[in-house]
């Protein structure tokens, strides 16, 4: 992207604030520069939505899942600060035009025009579905054409809106006919909701009006209640799948992926962004398909696991290891939750310590050794109490399990969040599709089962340290030696 030169009157952190682009029921969006001067798109939230806390600690968890959605289809998220005074989340900036006012200006889209737009939206949802985010406001306006080809913006956000129940007295998070009936009868929508929204969008951009018209709120809900879309004008090629996502009943509307099939058998393949366009892409070679959130998750705690299994063989390489790997994952979560520090790519989340929380996660660290280290003593004392009651102490047992404890306490023990959400992050980043994160899987899963099994086999060895018998048994000898001095 080319640089582009601005005012410096107001900020959102290290961004540049330049004209307004638009307002929603969430906040404000306006062109930004970045400290090298590349165009952004910031939204800033509304103060009301700021001073919520569980709405803050909800948008965190979403930008941490919406950073994953990579597509061209998509305007990904780049940075975010939650912790501002007004809370922004920063995205890519799209020289485009919305749908909305295309098809106002032009009248409705045709041929290889819809399909194109139709094809690219199931596109977007796929890859947004994939991530494991629902978008729940779907509509036009959301909608900017790149050359023809569309990109989705502004997606996430209102599910930690949703959540935190911020919405006035008789609002709904939603635009009235294009949310799906679930959302008006209070019910959690999922992933099908968009798939409403989609076809209320295409249908708006194959006739020029929502599939329940306009009017007052209640006549649109009314008609949305009634499951019966007006879709006259919309071509025959398009119709029945119109109407299967707008079955009133989610479960019986076809999935982001089908839409994908489907649009593909109705005419050419998506076509690629042109070459103009192409500079506002960060990463084309991204996959769209992703593994869900959940399978980073057991990888987190496998390779946590193998971890603590390692210290069972190398006590104290193992345990320093382990207080490095808690301070860096500790300082990468500071860094990425409260410090503005983008992770645009792998590269960018790896070096997150750099960028800051580095004193604060210092500080956290000690309270947290000092937990790990009472738990794992806990431990220590129970089992040697109960094999000295049994007449069978063998200290390299104890060492073994004390020094797990010790490890687990440090990365996931209770309440324990920071480290284990940051290594989510790392290998999400670093494992980008579904190949890539079954061959990190099998490698975590291999070295963590060699890690288990060499714990459980071999005696514990406390290199570059002498042994702790050997140790205290010295001492034991000095004491001795002290002692018949002074007598």
């Amino acid at each position: 992207m080319t640089p582009v030169e601005g005012s410096d009157t107001e900020r959102a952190g290290p961004y540049r604030l330049l004209e307004f682009i638009g307002e929603g029921g969430m906040g404000v969006v306006r062109r930004g520069l970045d400290h090298r001067g590349h165009e952004v798109a910031v939204k800033l939230l509304k103060p009301e939505l700021a001073v919520n806390a569980d709405f803050r600690r909800r948008l965190a968890r979403e930008v941490d899942t919406m950073r994953r959605v990579r597509s061209p289809y998509v305007a990904e998220v780049l940075d975010a600060d939650v912790s501002a005074e007004r809370p922004y989340v920063v995205t890519r900036f799209i020289k485009g035009s919305p749908l909305d006012d295309t098809v106002r200006a032009s009248g409705p889209l045709s041929g290889e025009a819809l399909r194109r737009l139709a094809a690219g939206l199931a596109e977007a949802l796929v890859a947004i579905h994939g991530a494991g985010v629902v978008h729940r406001d779907l509509k036009p306006t959301n909608v900017m054409l790149v050359g023809g080809v569309p990109v989705v913006i502004d997606f996430g956000i209102a599910h930690a809106v949703d959540a935190t129940r911020l919405t006035r007295l008789g609002q709904v998070v939603g635009t009235p006919g294009y949310m799906g009936p679930e959302i008006i009868e209070g019910a959690t929508p999922g992933p099908a909701v968009d798939v409403y929204g989609w076809a209320a969008t295409v249908t708006f951009a194959a006739i020029g009006r929502s599939p329940f018209g306009t009017g007052s709120l209640e006549s649109v809900l009314a008609r949305i209640a009634s499951g019966r879309p007006d879709l006259d004008g919309v071509p025959p090629w398009l119709d029945p799948l119109l109407r299967a996502a707008l079955e009133r009943d989610p479960a019986r509307r076809p999935s982001a992926p089908r839409l994908v099939e489907r649009m593909r058998g109705a005419g050419p393949e998506v076509p690629v962004l042109p070459a103009a366009a192409e500079e506002t892409l960060p990463d084309r070679t991204a996959p769209a398909r992703r593994p869900s959130l959940r399978v980073y998750k057991v990888l987190a705690y496998v390779s946590i696991g193998g971890a603590a299994a390692a210290c069972a063989v190398l006590p104290f390489l193992g345990g320093a290891g382990v207080v490095a790997a808690g301070w860096y994952l500790r300082a990468g979560d500071s860094a990425v939750r409260n410090r503005r520090v983008p992770v645009r790519t792998a590269g960018e989340l790896v070096l997150a310590p750099t960028g800051g929380g580095r004193i604060r996660s210092t500080a956290m660290l000690v309270p947290a050794v000092t937990y790990a280290g009472l738990a794992a003593t806990a431990v220590g004392t129970s089992l040697f109490v109960r094999e000295k009651l049994e007449g069978t102490v063998a200290s390299g047992g104890i060492t073994k399990w004390t020094a797990v404890v010790f490890a687990y306490m440090i990365l996931a023990g209770p309440r324990v969040m920071a480290p284990r959400r940051q290594l989510v992050r790392l290998l999400s980043a670093l494992a980008r599709d579904r190949r890539a994160t079954a061959r990190a899987g099998l490698l975590i899963a291999a070295l963590a089962v060699g890690a288990a099994v060499a714990g459980w086999v071999l005696p514990p060895y406390w290199w570059p340290l002498p042994p702790p018998d050997r140790v205290l048994g010295r001492l034991a000898d000095l004491a001795e030696d002290l002692i018949r001095d002074l007598g």
